[in-house]
């Protein structure tokens, strides 16, 4: 019977895999390259470390990774690095945006219209 539960828990892990937050924090040291060198202006798809974002972008001292949408062009979610202070909730536009602490300059984020 052990064995048996056992081999259900490895299976469920193999299975179902690493959590794409899992993902991204295994890559935050790629992300961050691409965080430091990416300017104003420069947005759009990219793969990097092999993560899918619908966009990547520098506003103000971030830069944002979008890694979905709950509609195209609404309530965007994903990682944001900001390594001058801590991001604030603060409302942008319309949206209100919320920030969890993840790891160093890293932290998740969604906004909500």
């Amino acid at each position: 019977m052990r064995r048996l539960a056992v081999c259900a828990a490895l299976l469920t892990l193999v299975a179902c895999g690493p959590s794409d937050e899992d993902l991204v924090l295994r890559s935050l040291p790629e992300l961050e390259r691409v965080a430091q060198t990416i300017g104003p202006g420069h947005s759009g798809r990219r793969t990097i470390a092999g993560l899918e974002f619908l966009d990547v972008y520098r506003f103000r001292d971030r830069v944002y990774f979008v890694t979905g949408e709950a509609v195209e062009g609404v309530d965007p979610h994903g990682y944001v690095w900001s390594p001058e202070r801590p991001p604030a909730l603060e409302i942008n536009g319309g949206a209100a945006s919320t920030f969890e602490h993840l790891r160093g300059a890293w932290y998740s984020w969604s906004d909500s219209y």
